[in-house]
């Protein structure tokens, strides 16, 4: 008989998930005196061809501050067709689809080989990845020329569906509008002001995203949304390649033995507060390239002396 370490062990490497705990604290004071919260470790894209992904959502337990998912440690009464969350301990219902559930007949949830179960979750057209390049000017010229050179040829890399957009920062900031055909258009902000998003979304004039509508009827599938400073690669490939050649050094004049005026706060905030304004709540990723600690202006490090 296996010993409890080998059992958590056989689990492990099973799933590719380790917990700092191996046991759930029993009480409200048993928790607050964990002196290591409870936390999980994963395995990404591990390969698990005993246990296949399930092609359906998943079912959440009904209480709003819980949430959690039907798993085998629930425990289930198949007559009246309940399950009881082993968090909360919220009785729910099972959704129409488990009509048919019983101790003979089983979902994947509910089975103790299934630990970890990874869903596929099928809700409408999936968003483009976002990527947003927050680019530092204030860097020697040979530095500069060797990032708009790697700046270039990682576009070529991106998905062709992929959304990009770009910051460029110095002693102010800019946001590019990518949108334009044969003119370069930019909004300068101040690196000393910071700017929260409903701010930005007034400066720049964008509009917020249309709520869904409800109604019974089934939902159109709408193609992604883009905007003026956010455009797929393969729409604004060129541009933005011409875009990132023509970038110069920050051009305010530095004092010999000092440091540059570099914005870096207020451009990271006005990156989030563009990406908040056109995606709500969709994950995107801002990539910073710097060529120093910000000297001025919102999570200023050091001075310019």
């Amino acid at each position: 008989m296996a010993t409890f370490q080998e059992f958590i062990q056989h689990n492990e490497d099973r799933d590719g998930v380790r917990f700092s705990w191996n046991v759930w604290p029993s009480s409200r004071l048993e928790a607050t005196r964990m002196v290591v919260p409870v936390a999980a470790l994963f395995t990404p894209l591990k390969e698990r061809p005993e246990l296949p992904p399930i092609k359906y959502e998943p079912v959440l337990c009904s209480r709003a501050t819980c949430r959690a998912v039907l798993n085998p440690l629930c425990q289930v009464d198949y007559r009246a067709k309940l399950w009881a969350c082993n968090f909360c301990y919220q009785r729910n219902q099972f959704p129409p689809t488990y009509a048919g559930i019983s101790e003979m007949n089983q979902p994947a949830e509910l089975l103790p080989q299934f630990s970890t179960i990874e869903y596929v979750v099928q809700r409408g057209p999936q968003m483009p990845l976002i990527f947003l390049y927050v680019v530092d000017t204030c860097m020697e010229d040979e530095d500069l020329q060797a990032l708009k050179e790697s700046l270039q040829m990682s576009l070529s890399l991106l998905p062709p569906t992929a959304l990009v957009g770009l910051i460029t920062f110095g002693r102010m900031i800019q946001a590019h509008e990518l949108g334009c055909e044969g003119i370069s258009k930019s909004y300068v902000f101040r690196g000393t002001k910071d700017l929260s998003a409903k701010q930005l979304q007034e400066m720049l004039g964008l509009t917020k995203p249309a709520a869904a509508q409800g109604g019974r009827g089934p939902q159109v599938p709408q193609p992604p949304p883009s905007n003026r400073f956010l455009q797929p690669v393969q729409k604004i490939d060129m541009n933005l390649t011409d875009l990132l050649g023509e970038l110069q050094r920050d051009p305010w004049p530095v004092t010999q033995g000092k440091r540059p005026l570099r914005s870096l706060g207020v451009a990271l905030s006005i990156a989030v507060g563009l990406l908040e304004c056109t995606f709500p709540n969709t994950g995107a990723r801002i990539m910073t390239f710097i060529g120093g600690p910000a000297t001025q202006g919102p999570g200023m490090v050091v001075g310019t002396s």
